[in-house]
């Protein structure tokens, strides 16, 4: 009996004799609030919040609401205070990356700017997450003043004001802004805002019509990585959107479609997600004979030709058929992705728009169709396109089936498949004319055992025009 306790004892005992880095690692997946509780445990643990590279400073996980009923505000203002102050007293480990959100209220906007500087100045910390939901903040340009400062987001509902054309943060790499407005009086430009990070290589904006300030340039001469979406449903086409950006590797547009294209400096970039919406009046072609009309994307394309990897949504498909001129020739791109997850896209214009792009991507090796579903309905074999409830389409097949075959692709991936007639028609059609064709990969919408095993039998019985293609079926993922 004695050396059952004994043993328990020990048992109990061993996370004890762990090192307080590994303590602290095992700290890291917590919130700092649950961390900070850790000392009921032992007084083992009782020091190792001092340690903690990682602070989680989150009131509605603290506040911990329930049934209407919240605790009194002082708490969360108190705990952060007493932590951060004995971490600058102490200075025992370093702080690699803040995060703070501020959602419920009770805290006034001088604490949180006294918090947000002792963290950049006194703690010297690389990474800050700043969330500030419950009212406009105004945060000084001191933050940018940090020599640590690596990474840093700040949403939403913030707005930088007094920021100064001579203000440089040496050392700042990533920036994310999410719902974010640089102010002083009257909203300033966003260029000299770029200036002021001349080692910026990740740069992320999210906007809607209330909050925004991208002007449409982004001229940044070591930015590899750019983000900007914004909310297309209230917001107005730009004048002019410009990426005089040299180095950038990856971009990421989703906006309205802007009045004109420009400067477009892109000669290093590998991979683009484009996302274009039209609004009511620029979905009419362009008129004969008439000069300048806004929201031709054509500039934007031929801008986008050295890509390897190149993503269109249904409506950047859109986009480019209603105001594109022509399809550039995409020397480089070796994979082509169309469609989208969700329920969304026109029929005709994916079909119509294919066979131009796949014969200016002579070097392409795989095509993914988000959903092909969506873009096969019943009757289109017969030749006629419902575009529609009064109106029939007269569609011709021969130029798909053109491109098709003449398409050098060895990879073909479908993705929301779910087994219908028409997509299995079409799959024969794709296996029939891909002449170098060597996966076939066909992603599955959830379903039981039995259907995917009579979709699967279906897949591979169909006749392949290349004796090398193999059916890879697979169940669909995130």
């Amino acid at each position: 009996m004695g050396g059952t306790k004994k043993s328990n004892s020990i048992h109990r005992d061993m996370i004890s004799s762990l090192p307080d880095d590994l303590l602290c690692h095992i700290l890291s997946f917590l919130s700092t609030k649950e961390a900070a509780l850790t000392p009921v445990l032992s007084k083992r643990w009782s020091n190792l919040l001092q340690l903690l590279p990682f602070l989680d400073f989150d009131d509605s996980v603290l506040l911990n609401p329930k049934k209407g009923q919240r605790r009194r505000n002082g708490v969360f203002e108190d705990f952060v205070d007493r932590l951060l102050s004995r971490r600058v007293e102490t200075s025992s480990s370093p702080v690699q990356r803040v995060s703070l959100k501020c959602r419920q209220g009770g805290v006034t906007p001088d604490c949180i700017i006294r918090w947000i500087l002792t963290i950049v100045m006194d703690l010297g910390v690389l990474d800050l997450s700043l969330a500030i939901d419950f009212g406009i903040l105004h945060l000084p340009s001191n933050v940018f003043k940090s020599n640590t400062l690596v990474k840093l987001r700040i949403g939403t509902m913030i707005r930088l004001s007094h920021f100064p054309s001579y203000l440089v943060s040496p050392t700042l790499k990533s920036l994310v802004l999410d719902l974010v407005e640089f102010r002083d009086g009257v909203k300033v430009e966003f260029k000299p805002i770029l200036l002021s990070f001349p080692l910026l290589q990740s740069l992320q904006i999210l906007e809607s019509n209330k909050w925004n300030f991208w002007n449409g340039s982004a001229s940044c001469r070591a930015l590899k990585s750019l983000i900007y979406t914004s909310d297309v449903d209230c917001c107005d086409p730009k004048p002019c959107v410009s990426f005089d950006s040299p180095s950038l590797v990856y971009l990421e547009y989703s906006d309205v479609v802007a009045d004109k294209y420009e400067n477009l400096m892109l000669d290093s970039l590998v991979e683009a997600r484009i996302d274009l919406h039209l609004n009511a009046d620029q979905i009419m072609r362009k008129p004969k004979g008439i000069g300048f009309v806004p929201g031709d994307v054509t500039n934007l394309l031929k801008g986008l030709r050295n890509v390897k990897i190149l993503c269109l949504s249904p409506d950047a498909l859109e986009a480019l058929y209603y105001r594109g001129v022509r399809i550039p020739v995409f020397n480089n791109l070796i994979s082509l992705s169309l469609g989208s997850d969700r329920p969304h896209g026109t029929p005709l214009i994916f079909w119509k728009l294919l066979p131009s792009l796949l014969r200016n991507s002579l070097n392409l090796e795989t095509l993914i169709i988000k959903g092909l579903v969506r873009y096969v309905v019943q009757g289109w074999e017969n030749g006629y396109v419902n575009t529609s409830p009064t109106s029939l389409v007269y569609f011709s097949w021969d130029d798909v089936y053109d491109s098709l075959s003449s398409s050098a692709m060895k990879v073909l991936e479908i993705t929301g498949y779910k087994g219908t007639c028409q997509e299995l028609n079409q799959m024969k059609c794709f296996l029939g004319k891909l002449q170098h064709l060597q996966m076939a990969r066909v992603c599955l919408k959830a379903m039981d055992v039995r259907e995917r095993n009579r979709i699967t039998k279906d897949l591979l019985l169909l006749p392949k025009v290349s004796s090398n293609c193999e059916i890879q079926v697979m169940k669909e993922t995130a």
